[in-house]
């Protein structure tokens, strides 16, 4: 949020982020800096003071339900976060690409085993259902298609 870039612990916090050149905000989890967080929370009423809203950024609350955790490491790089003890949240991540990192890592990264649909080849990385070996194939196979559907 601010530019902080060496944070040892950061805020977990539910909000919403407006892309450049969007008109609409897209809900998002982040992790800010604890002055933004102090600036921006009041934990009674869930309106909105000046600080909690940034450049195409805002934010709700802290991230779950309950009282508030001590510091919890992510579970994918091991990052400090702060977030409420919400029993519905088994496993902390501090960012999508922790989430999908940690997925990948738990299916063991080796893809999923079958040919390539454009070369043939045995897909050997990436997801679990991958049909291409790699985004080459991916677009030699969406340009096939394209060809094939004009009448």
């Amino acid at each position: 949020m601010c530019d902080a870039d060496d944070l040892e612990v950061g805020y977990l916090v539910d909000g919403a982020r407006k892309y450049k050149g969007q008109r609409r905000f897209w809900r998002e989890r982040f992790v800010i800096c604890g002055d933004c967080y102090r600036a921006g929370f009041t934990p009674e009423g869930g309106q909105w003071p000046p600080g909690r809203q940034r450049d195409r950024i805002y934010w709700q609350d802290i991230v779950g339900r309950g009282e508030q955790m001590p510091p919890t490491p992510c579970a994918n790089c091991g990052f400090q976060v702060i977030r409420s003890a919400d029993p519905l949240l088994k496993r902390v991540t501090c960012s999508a690409a922790c989430l999908t990192s940690l997925t990948r890592i738990r299916n063991g990264n080796q893809g999923s085993g079958q040919p390539c649909e454009t070369c043939g080849d045995q897909i050997t990385t990436g997801r679990a259902d991958s049909r291409y070996c790699g985004s080459a194939c991916r677009q030699k196979a969406y340009r096939q298609r394209k060809v094939n559907a004009k009448p």
